[in-house]
């Protein structure tokens, strides 16, 4: 009997405290409902960086380097060591190299609205689990990025190329850093990530990135010898490797070297996606052409509520435009956000605006293959093939892989027709 008093005891204890403390979480639970249920104001939204497709690279290139003794040695994308003990190791380490690669990329990447290059080395590397002992070797593959302001990419490359002359360019990077084991993660989503947060003042970039070059012509040979020299982001060492007193020992030791239409390609492919833009809109002489830039520029980026945004600014200033381009941006744009029905509008608007000039004419005869795929992806099957096959009529032809895999039926139905 005494068990059952205190046991009740208890239960009246805690069912007091139970009552005291229900009015504070009750309005705990309101106020995190609130919260919940607030709609985010354009102040707290965040402009978050977006990262390009590839618009140049390097997938091969021969690494040399002077050994001790004197003689020169190459390897495939891959710096040997300068030292010929060193070089005839067998360690999972020593493999490496003293500099390898598997691609170089040119990307962009937008911050706000500015644009930047995104210089990336995507290399093979590597770890010891137990590093004093030297055992257990792991391969993964890594990068390192660069990034730095698109106008330096006439600096790396001129239009006036300087034949057989040595010369350096001080990328004064914005942001650099390494991603460990990059194929087993989401790295472009941890570089935007590293950039915003340099960008916010929430890190420090420590690092910069001189690019050496020497581009060298000798009779119908044309090839380019390049080096990436990292520094530290201190005024004084870029003034070191730049200065031309500098330039006849950079590439003393070692280099990689490249066909020069490669290295070419690599530069001019990112330069040709550097789009002039102004932020200004009261000082543009042309209004229209630069909110279709800016309209272009978030497009490439992936940015494509921006990008129809600035679209629909141009126009408001000029609503009869008489190029297809808009249109077909517009098209695209849309199709990307799956919003099918508007797309097959401004393809349609697109395709009524016929090119005068000729070199327009492929990329025009483009929004038949485009509003077909966006049809495909509406479940209109007849509507894609009849797009597809007027593509491919008028020369378009990558249209024919859709074609001969999605619409047999329709050319057969075609061919008897003909009959």
């Amino acid at each position: 009997m005494h068990h059952i008093k205190a046991h009740l005891q208890l239960v009246i204890k805690m069912l007091i405290i139970a009552l005291l403390l229900t009015p504070f979480f009750v309005e705990a639970q309101s106020n995190n409902n609130s919260k919940k249920c607030k709609e985010p104001d354009e102040n707290d939204l965040i402009n978050f960086s977006t990262l390009s497709g590839v618009e140049g690279s390097i997938d091969s290139a021969k690494g040399w380097s002077k050994q001790d003794n004197g003689r020169w040695l190459s390897d495939e994308n891959r710096i040997p060591f300068m030292d010929e003990k060193t070089n005839k190791s067998t360690s999972p380490e020593r493999k490496l190299g003293y500099d390898n690669f598997i691609v170089i990329e040119m990307r962009k990447l937008m911050i706000d609205d500015r644009q930047y290059n995104v210089l990336i080395k995507k290399y093979h590397d590597g770890a010891y689990e137990f590093p004093i002992l030297k055992e257990g070797w792991k391969s993964y593959k890594s990068l390192d990025y660069y990034v730095f302001s698109g106008k330096k990419l006439a600096e790396i490359l001129p239009n006036n190329i300087p034949w057989n002359q040595r010369y350096t360019v001080n990328l004064n990077v914005f942001a650099r850093g390494t991603i460990k084991q990059y194929k087993t993660k989401h790295w472009e989503d941890i570089l935007t990530g590293q950039v915003q947060r340099v960008e916010n003042a929430e890190t420090i970039n420590d690092w910069n990135l001189i690019l050496a070059i020497f581009p060298i012509k000798n009779g119908d040979k044309e090839v380019c010898r390049f080096r990436m020299i990292k520094s530290f982001n201190d005024a004084y060492l870029p003034t070191v490797y730049t200065a031309p007193d500098n330039w006849k020992r950079i590439f003393d030791r070692s280099f990689y070297e490249v066909d020069f239409y490669k290295f070419k390609a690599f530069i001019r492919g990112a330069e040709e996606n550097y789009i002039k833009v102004d932020h200004d809109v009261t000082m543009v002489r042309d209004p229209y052409h630069n909110y279709f830039n800016w309209g272009v520029l978030k497009y490439k980026t992936g940015d494509y509520p921006s990008a129809i945004n600035f679209f629909f600014k141009a126009l408001k200033i000029n609503p009869n435009p008489t190029d297809f381009l808009i249109y077909s941006y517009l098209g695209n744009a849309e199709s990307k956000m799956q919003k099918y029905s508007d797309a097959i509008g401004f393809y349609n608007k697109a395709l009524d605006l016929e090119p005068k000039n000729v070199m327009d004419y492929s990329n025009w005869i483009k929004n038949y293959y485009n509003r077909g795929v966006t049809k495909f992806d509406m479940n209109n099957m007849t509507g894609a093939c009849k797009d597809w096959l007027k593509a491919y009529e008028l020369g378009f032809g990558p249209a024919n892989d859709y074609i001969m895999e999605y619409c047999k039926d329709e050319v057969k139905q075609t061919s008897q027709n003909e009959r």
